[in-house]
């Protein structure tokens, strides 16, 4: 997110203007190092992007994504070797993805595939590298403008991890819990009857259990022990002193008790962000004066209960949106499944009272939406494979407020359900070139057909949903209205005219006096004085036309089409196809 002079409008294209560039280009799909320009901006927008913790995240599974050394496994070298693919650190190319952020799913070393289960957490697994390849990744993405986020795992460790090891061997020797440190670090009870269900046998002894929410293969760590936040402060201090960002935090629930509570939670979870923003400031303070906080992290609290996630944000980090992701109801997908008994319009203010409710908790909150991750089913499944409605998911979940986390594959439709392994599949290249991934996850029980195709089909097709997925990022990162600004809803009127949402005009009240309500979703970001609407033409509904007369100094600065629609704005009208977007600035 660099400061710079940038392309914003008319993102719409034609299959003809883009074979014509591909002639004029000599652009060939077989070779995987031409430059397409899929959405070639046709003016110049002078903007200045904030250097801060908003940003375009990718999540990335490294087992999965690209084989940098010839095992068939993703690695590290493979990441670093195909960063282009993610950003290139140039400007002027829009054949990139635009991504400012990399989440890492777990990198430590582990005995598993998954890595959720750390056995040391101050180096780099065996299969993906070391930590001079981790070094080399941190000043490729500084290159490039991208801020590293590494998955953290502090409510459990590995049962090979050192200090459980101690505890066997404590435990073996018939010690006291109370009387032994190793023991303390962990949650063991010295009893006769098993405690619960979650409760497992330390090996070797039969009266002595230890708490594993997850696994007996992953033990719960004492969080409230002196000993074991010294030494996650050591572990902070190490990752980002050596250029990780933030992180994103597993099982923020579990920390302190054994359900989805903030509750006890709450003390640690505050405890851990003041101190990861106290280090941060201390490590990049000097290089980005102001920011809110140097150390933003995003916990998952894997419920659609926004009460609950809205209470995780009083710590000072970020949470997952999951009532707004593949939620049937009030949900990305389920607007546009037409699932919604509120529609596009609720689906505004659905955005909004989540925002409201984030920023009452914390005035610097960012809100961080997804629509799937690696614990769910990929999306194409929800939409019936339907490449259209992905693409209308797509720009709704990144041109709303806050951040976005595209999920590995998801931009080129990737497929992949049933046990989580299933959900991991390597990413699909198709090219025939070495970085591709040969070998699955274990236990992959998944069996169906990578049906959209691949990165090498889909990279030179105007119509793709890469293409899509590459037109919406390059909006959302021109305009930092839409990952900073508060949201401002929007509905339609019985004569076709944008009107704010208030208590007489209620997501109901709107759908009744105007069926395009259902299929329209439309809001208005404030960053600062700058505002921007963005209006989205779902695609279950048919063409609309609508009145923008209170935005009268709006002009149209981009569009999208997903299935080949038009966008014009002619005065005060906007029209609409169906599958499009709309966004218009001052």
């Amino acid at each position: 997110m660099k400061k710079k002079a940038i392309a914003t409008a008319a993102i719409s294209i034609s299959l003809a203007a883009s074979m014509a560039l591909s002639a004029v280009g000599c652009v060939m799909e077989d070779d995987p190092s031409s430059k397409v320009n899929p959405a070639a901006p046709e003016n110049t927008y002078t903007y200045d992007m904030p250097e801060d913790y908003n940003r375009t995240y990718y999540e990335v599974f490294v087992r999965s994504f690209a084989d940098g050394d010839g095992d068939g496994i993703g690695d590290l070298r493979g990441l670093i070797d195909n960063l282009d693919y993610l950003n290139d650190g140039d400007d002027s190319t829009t054949d990139d993805l635009g991504i400012t952020g990399l989440w890492m799913m777990p990198i430590n070393q582990s005995p598993s595939y998954h890595k959720y289960d750390v056995e040391d957490y101050y180096d780099i697994d065996d299969e993906y590298g070391d930590l001079g390849d981790f070094d080399e990744l941190v000043r490729e993405c500084d290159k490039r403008g991208i801020w590293l986020q590494m998955d953290l795992v502090l409510n459990h460790t590995s049962s090979k991890h050192p200090w459980f090891k101690e505890l066997i061997a404590d435990a073996r020797a018939g010690i006291d819990p109370a009387n032994s440190n190793a023991m303390q670090r962990y949650n063991v009870v010295k009893q006769n009857v098993r405690p619960g269900e979650k409760w497992y046998t330390v090996s070797g002894t039969t009266n002595y259990y230890y708490l594993g929410n997850f696994s007996s293969d992953m033990p719960d760590l004492n969080l409230s022990n002196p000993e074991v936040r010294e030494e996650i402060k050591h572990i902070v201090d190490f990752w980002l002193e050596r250029g990780i960002r933030s992180f994103r935090l597993d099982a923020v629930p579990w920390a302190m008790e054994n359900a989805v509570v903030y509750g006890a939670n709450a003390e640690f979870w505050t405890w851990f962000n003041d101190y990861c923003n106290e280090k941060g400031k201390e490590v990049y303070g000097k290089r980005y004066p102001g920011l809110n906080r140097y150390c933003y992290n995003v916990g998952e609290a894997l419920t659609y209960d926004n009460s609950i996630v809205e209470e995780f944000f009083e710590s000072g980090m970020s949470n997952f949106n999951f009532s707004l992701g593949y939620n049937r109801e009030t949900g990305y997908v389920g607007v546009v499944n037409n699932w919604s008994n509120t529609g596009g319009v609720g689906l505004a203010n659905n955005i909004k009272t989540i925002q409201q409710g984030v920023l009452a908790k914390d005035e610097n909150a960012i809100l961080s939406n997804l629509i799937t991750n690696h614990d769910i089913d990929r999306f194409s499944g929800f939409l019936n494979d339907d490449p259209v409605k992905m693409k209308a998911v797509a720009s709704l979940y990144m041109l709303s407020p806050g951040n976005c986390y595209v999920y590995y594959g998801e931009e080129i439709g990737a497929k992949g359900v049933g046990n989580d392994p299933s959900k991991r599949l390597p990413f699909n290249w198709g090219d025939g070139s070495d970085r591709i991934v040969t070998v699955n996850p274990p236990s992959v029980d998944y069996t169906g057909e990578q049906i959209h195709g691949t990165w090498k089909s889909q990279n030179s097709d105007p119509k793709s949903i890469l293409t899509y997925y590459r037109q919406v990022i390059q909006i959302r990162n021109r305009f930092p209205e839409i990952s900073h600004g508060v949201i401002t809803p929007y509905g339609i009127d019985n004569g076709g005219k944008l009107v704010p949402l208030s208590d007489t005009n209620t997501p109901q009240a709107l759908i009744a006096a105007n069926e395009a309500n259902k299929t329209v979703t439309a809001y208005e970001l404030t960053y600062g004085e700058r505002k921007i609407l963005i209006v989205h033409n779902l695609v279950e509904g048919g063409a609309v036309q609508l009145d923008t007369s209170a935005f009268a100094n709006y002009k149209l600065e981009a569009s999208l089409s997903a299935d080949g629609g038009k966008v014009e704005l002619s005065g005060s009208t906007l029209k609409m196809d169906k599958a499009t977007v709309a966004v218009l600035k001052a």
